[in-house]
């Protein structure tokens, strides 16, 4: 999980997507009730709404997978129609540009402010968009629709990409700004490079060979907690619980001190 983001954020942010005039009281309540109610459980929303917990679970995990605008702004090809979200595709092929640019622009000679900032701004957008998908196959997968299942496939695959984008430039790039760059460094980016630039050339989910990714080094297809018997609902309960225990411990001091 995110260091800059609990899960209760990330589910509160969702849900507020959803319903943003939901109160953090409420807001408590739909969350508990959404992730450990039983298939089949109504959970209600507000005075006139009520759902079943599954179907909450998928529509939140279908807001989790837009990305906001306001994140992603920075990314999205100038001549797109900005809209309020982002679709998920489309963010992926952002995600692509993003990294070829990175790649060429501090692998140059010199390595610019203007460079530094742009490397460290994305990695900080791939590690809360890593956090937030992470959730959102979780929910997918606690859902038994054909739909949801399709659904998880694809943010699955997404985030073996992500991960990939990450790993290249955090292995390619250097940290810090002002600095020159060498000719080995630009000549070890090249096949990068290329490998994202063809990806950008292949519809969402076609992949480049297995075995040019292990060349590379950086292929994610074996990760453990993205493999298909992983069962990530389990982990984002046990994370819920620890949550809401860490709110009981803090409520309990500030008593403990009145």
């Amino acid at each position: 999980m995110s260091n800059n983001q609990t899960l209760m954020q990330i589910l509160a942010q969702a849900i507020r997507k959803q319903y943003p005039d939901t109160d953090y009281a409420k807001l408590k309540t739909m969350l508990r009730e959404m992730l450990f109610a039983p298939t089949g459980r109504v959970v209600k929303v507000d005075n006139k709404m009520r759902l079943e917990a599954e179907d909450l679970r998928f529509m939140t995990a279908n807001a989790l997978e837009k990305a906001d605008q306001k994140v992603n702004i920075k990314f999205v090809n100038k001549t797109e129609t900005i809209e309020t979200l982002i679709d998920p595709m489309t963010e992926y092929f952002n995600w692509l540009s993003e990294t070829t640019s990175i790649l060429n622009h501090l692998n140059d000679g010199f390595v610019s402010q203007e460079d530094a900032i742009e490397r460290e701004t994305f990695l900080a957008l791939l590690e809360k968009r890593q956090a937030e998908l992470m959730v959102c196959l979780a929910l997918y997968e606690s859902c038994a629709s054909d739909e949801a299942k399709e659904r998880a496939q694809f943010t699955c695959y997404k985030l073996k990409k992500l991960r990939e984008m990450n790993a290249a430039i955090q292995f390619l790039t250097r940290q810090g700004q002002n600095i020159e760059t060498t000719r080995s460094e630009y000549d070890a980016a090249i096949p990068y490079y290329k490998y994202f630039k063809n990806l950008q050339k292949l519809p969402f989910g076609y992949d480049m060979p297995y075995e040019q990714k292990i060349k590379l080094g950086i292929s994610h297809d074996d990760d453990e907690d993205l493999a298909e018997n992983y069962n990530h609902y389990a982990i984002i309960l046990n994370e819920m619980l620890d949550e809401m225990q860490r709110e009981d411990d803090e409520l309990n001091q500030i008593r403990q001190t009145d």
